[in-house]
């Protein structure tokens, strides 16, 4: 697994951590006002950062802000991971690199020295380097052993002394043995002492005065930090440092760890380097730093671009799990998924085949439409001329009737005004009955000349 991916994948628990507490902080709004800025260094203080560090992250945001015209909390968090990344002091001294050297380990109990030790061991010597173990844990029940498998599992040779001796004799017989085989890497693990002793404390300086006067390689003094232990890390960092003057810091365990922002605080109160991270128990999980890899997986994403890329994760990781599912049940029913598609294909070509094609359907001609002509009428006049049906004045016409129906009005007017002059005559049933006849008989004339013509 590539170191990215391994390192965001231990500094889970710390990310989902800080995610859930910005999310708190975006919810009330995107503005740059300071209930964000307050809020912001609150959670990098959650996170272990440190009050130092967080201040001078949220100080260096707000210049960026100001000098880059950020609109809104989102633009100033894309800013976020390369600002804690500028936090981190660099290995100027190249402690871990190739060049020959003498490194002790310190630390309290059951901080992961001798772990750290024996995969160092192995690395090394996979990049073909002559690598020598001292065990100066002399006090620890079962701590030579440990070291011993660990050289195995590295094929590098040991140097040990009976349980109880005295720590820096073992020291001294290491780097003698590492001067007769030409050994280019010294790598000796120390007792895990508390930080607040001062007699153990004074011990260890006597061991590392030892070293330091009897190699003739650089010596430089390492101490390993548990991540899960937070600010209390920094603690014991801080004492060791001013016992021994620290070199550079390891930290281990990061993988069961949400205080994975330790790293950074020790790192910017003591002016360390961060040399490796241990992020498992395999041989291969102790991987070298990178400040920027590290803030990324630390603090994760949050800009206006996040969305689309967890987007594109969400889809690659679902893509994913289908074809492996379907890879899984194949395997449990003994399918071959290409031969049935291949089969199914085949029996669609031949059923394709084997249908005949269906027959042409004959065009039908159209027929067509039939002239209009006149339908013919007994009652038309034989000396009416034909031409003259086309030459209807419908105005003449309408003139006609409107004038007819006019004098129909007076009639009838004149009719109502001698009615009422006598009242007492009443009309006799056959003229009212003629006079209707007529009116019917007029009416029906009018229309025949309207509609023929």
């Amino acid at each position: 697994m590539a170191f990215f991916s391994k390192i965001k994948e231990s500094l889970t628990r710390s990310r989902e951590k800080i995610k859930e507490q910005m999310n708190v902080i975006l919810d009330r709004g995107p503005a740059l006002d300071d209930d964000f800025w307050e809020g912001l260094e609150e959670v990098l203080i959650l996170a272990d950062l440190g009050g130092q560090a967080a201040m001078d992250v949220v100080e260096d945001l707000q210049d960026k802000a100001t000098r880059l015209a950020l609109p809104d909390a989102y633009a100033v968090l894309d800013y976020l991971n390369d600002t804690i990344a500028e936090q981190f002091v660099e290995d100027d001294k190249d402690i871990l690199g190739p060049a020959p050297a003498c490194i002790l380990f310190v630390g309290v109990n059951g901080s992961g020295k001798t772990t750290t030790v024996g995969k160092l061991a192995k690395e090394n010597h996979d990049a073909g380097r002559t690598v020598v173990l001292g065990s100066a844990d002399t006090f620890r029940a079962a701590a030579i052993e440990q070291l011993e498998v660990w050289s195995k599992r590295a094929d590098v040779e040991m140097c040990a002394r009976e349980r109880g001796s005295d720590p820096a004799s073992v020291c001294y017989d290491t780097i003698e043995r590492g001067e007769a085989i030409g050994a280019d890497l010294i790598l000796i693990d120390t007792a895990g002492r508390l930080h607040t002793s001062t007699d153990l404390m004074r011990e260890l300086q006597k061991v590392v005065s030892v070293v330091r006067k009897r190699s003739t390689l650089p010596v430089y003094t390492v101490i390993v930090i548990d991540a899960t232990t937070g600010q209390n890390g920094l603690s014991q960092a801080r004492e060791f440092n001013k016992a021994l003057d620290l070199d550079g810091v390891i930290v281990t365990k990061l993988d069961g760890s949400a205080k994975g922002g330790i790293a950074l605080a020790i790192s910017k109160d003591l002016e360390l380097p961060i040399l490796k991270l241990g992020t498992g128990e395999g041989l291969d999980d102790l991987k070298d730093f990178d400040a920027h890899e590290y803030a990324a997986g630390l603090v994760g994403d949050y800009g206006r671009t996040a969305s689309e890329g967890d987007e594109d994760a969400e889809a690659e990781d679902f893509e994913a799990e289908q074809t492996d599912e379907l890879e899984d049940f194949a395997e449990e029913e003994e399918v071959d998924f290409e031969d049935e598609i291949s089969e199914d294909v085949e029996e669609l070509i031949e059923e394709a085949a084997e249908e005949p094609e269906a027959a042409e359907e004959p065009e039908v001609a159209e027929e067509p439409e039939p002239e209009f002509e006149p339908a013919a009428d007994e009652d038309f006049d034989e000396d009416y001329d034909e031409d003259d049906f086309y030459e209807i004045d419908v105005e003449d016409e309408f003139e006609d009737e409107a004038e007819e129906a006019d004098e129909a009005d007076e009639a009838s007017a004149e009719e109502s005004e001698d009615d009422e002059e006598s009242d007492d005559e009443p009309e006799s049933e056959g003229e009212s009955d003629g006079e209707a006849e007529e009116e019917q008989e007029t009416w029906g004339k009018k229309l025949k000349r309207f509609f023929i013509g």
